[in-house]
């Protein structure tokens, strides 16, 4: 029950009460105050929602003689002698003899290492509650290192279903379930205002959020745990659906976009004139794309598919139209060489009568930025492809009806809009090459309609990949240079950028990380000592990296040692050799994009080589694990790699931070699991409260009303 998000901005709906500072709960003086923030932690409102990520069940109480090894269980015991033991090696420990309610003693104890306190806090003759999961020792069974409370007292920490929450160093966790118990039991609790008007909570038999909020953190027994986070899921859900879709409803409302259609038989001839054949993913596409600009309502759809299977040409033909319409297209790119390969492609495709296409950039020299700006600003160029250069004021277009953003994730949501803006009521068109989760999108993004790319054109060979470990790189770098010698080109990725970087990465981080500054030196001074050796990486000015990387795609350079700034970059067609080291520290989503920048040319043989001391590693294995489906044998695809790397790394992870928006403030789902049923639920209830009340004014739903305001504000922007 993983929870992304801990630290709530206390909301403008919350009582006096709630908002009053975390100091004026018992027990909780200036130096705990000060822990707490470091949490995020300053309210009682904060404390309360502060969830557990993790429960321990010791609601199990068991007499001594029926203890059980490898079970978490409780055990009421009397402390029977207490001694403190030296360590050899290590520190000491406190070993307790266990006795049974008659007084009579066991071959049972518990046992703490390091923890001298234990001897302070019992005493030989008191009745104490235990809680953890014995073993074997000798002839009896140990518990070790387990949660200790006296009998006496009310059971927080044992013989119940035990809430586990993110600390910081410092901070006890026996006290911070202290605060908590004596909060989600003090009349503080009726005071959190209920976002659900009461019909949906019954249609959906929901509890109410103040037992919901008693029941999440100290649970009675595991049904009433579910449906409190069921509850709780469900208005994460719902608010996330009603931002969107309310975002959607006005946006439909009060943005008239100019119609844009073609006849069918002039489509065709566009299609016809292609150098290669669309697949069936490009057609199914092109045909929703069209659907989509053919309304008054302006689009909005990511289309999202693997590197290389065909993105750019759809948004081409899409742009075909626009012009044909008489309209102008933007397509903008994140890095100039992205830009360059754009516009490349794009004078190919128009060659033979098609649109008027530029190039726009913070190179472009000044005269002829002059030219472009002012025959936007005219209407005689139908298409611009650029930088963040379209979006600088006195940039402007006589009629854009079409803003394409290549790789979304690559622009912040204020230079999206900008490019927006530049028109009045654009078609938007997104894209990327990572492949995302359906039901990731369908959460977080519904005001978003998605297009995938699920197929590659013909001719895409698969790119044989193998795993190895470092012993193996004496073998790697002489086949890497015999490849090289036959005109064929090789990338060799480095997990970071410098050897100095190591100083700030922790012991479990310095296994194994190669740098790119070093292979770069090392392989130039060594295995590829007569080969061309060039390095790129996120610490050099864009100017520099693009003049490498211009370099690499005109052929001056053999072997390209680089960070993961290639990721997502130019076509190299010599390219057929991807070598990523240390491997493991990579999602998949990046070794899966790495690994598309090579054997972009029909009929090429191209290899992917991931070394790594844990060449066992599940990631690792998913990279080169092979499945059979409708009668062919593959890999797993770019969208089967980004389902398991989001149930591995988690959403934050997976969408990176300038992607990962909503989820970051999610407490409760989980978005690599996410219930459809209960997704369906909040959507649908999401759809009646939007078609009933699409501003939510009615009295009924203020709640959600404020609770939608306060994600927006949390969210950065409206």
């Amino acid at each position: 029950m993983a929870v992304s998000r801990t630290t709530r901005t206390s909301s403008r709906r919350s009582s006096s009460a709630l908002a009053e500072p975390v100091q004026r709960l018992r027990g909780v003086g200036e130096d705990s105050a000060k822990l707490l923030d470091r949490l995020g932690i300053r309210t009682v409102e904060d404390l309360l929602w502060h969830l557990p990520f993790r429960y321990e069940d010791y609601s199990k109480v068991v007499p001594l003689r029926s203890l059980r090894p490898e079970v978490e269980q409780t055990v009421v015991a009397t402390i029977g002698h207490v001694a403190t033991i030296p360590g050899r090696r290590g520190p000491p420990r406190t070993e307790i003899e266990l006795r049974d309610e008659s007084g009579a003693p066991s071959r049972h104890k518990a046992v703490w290492f390091g923890n001298a306190f234990i001897r302070q806090r019992v005493q030989e003759g008191q009745t104490v509650r235990i809680s953890g999961k014995p073993k074997w020792f000798g002839q009896g069974l140990s518990f070790t290192n387990p949660t200790l409370e006296p009998a006496d007292r009310e059971a927080v920490q044992t013989a119940r279903i035990v809430p586990v929450y993110r600390l910081t160093e410092g901070l006890k966790e026996g006290y911070l379930r202290r605060w908590l118990l004596s909060l989600v039991t003090s009349q503080r609790l009726a005071l959190v205002t209920d976002p659900l008007p009461p019909e949906v909570r019954e249609r959906q038999e929901l509890p109410a959020i103040a037992d919901a909020l008693r029941q999440v953190h100290f649970p009675d027994a595991p049904p009433e745990l579910f449906r409190a986070r069921r509850r709780l899921a469900f208005d994460e859900l719902l608010i996330l659906q009603l931002a969107t879709a309310q975002r959607r409803a006005r946006w439909i409302a009060e943005a008239k976009a100019a119609p844009l259609t073609v006849d069918d038989g002039v489509l065709d001839g566009w299609v016809g004139d292609l150098p290669f054949a669309l697949t069936g993913a490009q057609r199914r596409a092109l045909a929703q794309i069209r659907a989509d600009l053919a309304r008054a309502v302006p689009m909005s759809r990511l289309l999202e598919g693997d590197v290389g299977s065909g993105k750019t040409v759809v948004a081409a033909l899409a742009m075909r139209i626009a012009s044909r319409c008489g309209m102008q297209s933007a397509l903008m790119a994140p890095t100039e060489l992205l830009a360059d390969q754009h516009y490349a492609t794009l004078e190919a495709l128009f060659a033979r009568g098609g649109p008027t296409v530029a190039r726009l950039s913070s190179s472009t020299p000044a005269a002829e930025r002059t030219r472009i700006v002012e025959g936007l600003q005219r209407g005689e160029l139908d298409v611009v492809v650029g930088t963040h250069a379209l979006i600088q004021e006195g940039v402007g277009f006589a009629r854009l009806a079409l803003a394409i953003v290549d790789e979304q994730h690559r622009f912040g949501v204020e230079q999206r809009a900008t490019l927006r803006e530049k028109g009045a009521y654009p078609h938007v068109l997104l894209t990327t090459a990572t492949p995302i989760p359906q039901t990731l999108w369908q959460t977080l993004n519904r005001d978003l309609d998605v297009s995938v790319l699920d197929e590659m054109p013909a001719g895409r060979n698969e790119i044989r990949t193998e795993v190895r470990t470092p012993d193996a790189l004496p073998k790697v770098w002489p086949w890497v240079k015999g490849l090289v010698s036959t005109g064929q080109q090789a990338f060799v990725v480095c997990p970071r950028i410098d050897p100095a970087d190591e100083e700030r990465e922790t012991l479990f981080e310095q296994a194994w990380q190669p740098s790119a500054v070093e292979t770069y030196d090392d392989l130039r001074g060594g295995a590829l000592s007569d080969v061309r050796v060039g390095l790129v990486h996120g610490r050099m000015p864009q100017k520099d990296r693009d003049a490498v990387m211009s370099r690499f795609r005109d052929g001056e350079i053999d072997v390209l040692v680089a960070t993961t700034v290639i990721e997502v970059g130019i076509d190299i067609p010599n390219a057929t050799v991807m070598v990523v080291l240390g491997a493991e520290r990579f999602g998949l989503a990046q070794l899966h994009q790495l690994r598309g920048r090579v054997g972009r040319r029909a009929g090429q043989r191209a290899f992917c080589v991931l070394v790594s001391p844990q060449s066992d590693s599940d990631r690792l294995r998913a990279m080169s694990e092979r499945v059979e489906k409708d009668g062919t044998d593959r890999l797993l695809n770019g969208f089967e790699l980004a389902q398991r790397d989001l149930r591995m790394r988690g959403p934050g992870q997976f969408l990176g931070q300038e992607q990962s928006g909503f989820a970051d403030q999610l407490r409760v789902v989980d978005l690599t699991d996410i219930d459809p049923r209960l997704l369906d639920d909040a959507s649908g209830e999401a759809d009646r409260v939007v078609a009933a009340d699409p501003d939510l004014e009615r009295a009924e739903h203020r709640g959600l009303r404020d609770a939608v305001d306060e994600l927006w504000e949390r969210y950065a922007f409206a």
